[in-house]
């Protein structure tokens, strides 16, 4: 049984989804567009964005290569832990 997640854990999920759909409709794309284009299920997307699901890496990067933007663009929200 996985464990569960923490509230800062639930709380980046969100805000990962949150971006993802930010950049998604900013490119005009449906979810099943989107899935299509990075070889994942359109529910995969929608678990996502609604913070529901944390993507492997390997997704998170056929995601940025659909979106066509830097990998570091689906993490970068207001709010987001800055890099030292």
């Amino acid at each position: 049984m996985p464990d569960p997640i923490t509230p800062r854990l639930a709380e980046l999920r969100r805000q990962f989804g949150l971006r993802l759909r930010e950049l998604r409709e900013g490119h005009g794309l449906t979810q099943e567009q989107l899935g299509e284009l990075a070889d994942v299920d359109r529910k995969t997307i929608n678990r996502i964005e609604n913070g529901m699901y944390s993507p492997h890496l390997d997704k998170v990067f056929q995601i940025a290569d659909a979106l066509r933007v830097p990998t570091r663009d689906l993490f970068e929200w207001s709010g987001a832990p800055e890099h030292r």
